[in-house]
């Protein structure tokens, strides 16, 4: 079971409706660069927040902010840049960014469907192996 049908069926936290406005937007949007590159653990969140900051007075990209403040060098920026085609915005983040689900609230679910999802496969495996 995926995340989003754990949230919708087995604790009702959210609607249909809402799912699908957040796995559309999941599916159109690409991730911001600064979260992928914490993702990444290019930048931890402190540096992103100065990036942010300096970035707020300049105007200027995220990438070349961060290359000028010598957190991340170029080729970093450019590996991030092919990863942002590929990666996406994590179904929770963008539940908590629609005020759907509260960033709390969200996280105690994901840690209890991890859990649920473990013992799945232990139950699992203990059967084939039997």
């Amino acid at each position: 079971m995926k995340f989003g049908a754990y949230l919708l069926k087995e604790k009702g936290k959210i609607d249909e409706s809402e799912l699908e406005d957040a796995l559309k937007f999941q599916q159109e949007n690409h991730i911001i660069l600064g979260v992928l590159a914490v993702r990444e653990n290019l930048l931890n969140n402190k540096q992103l927040n100065t990036i942010l900051d300096h970035q707020r007075v300049s105007g200027a990209l995220f990438g070349d902010t961060a290359v000028e403040l010598k957190f991340i060098n170029e080729n970093d920026i450019n590996r991030l840049l092919l990863l942002q085609n590929e990666k996406h915005n994590l179904l929770g983040e963008i539940l908590v960014l629609y005020g759907v689900i509260s960033k709390n609230d969200m996280e105690e679910e994901l840690k209890r469907f991890h859990e649920a999802e473990g013992a799945k496969k232990n139950h699992l495996m203990n059967r084939i192996s039997i």
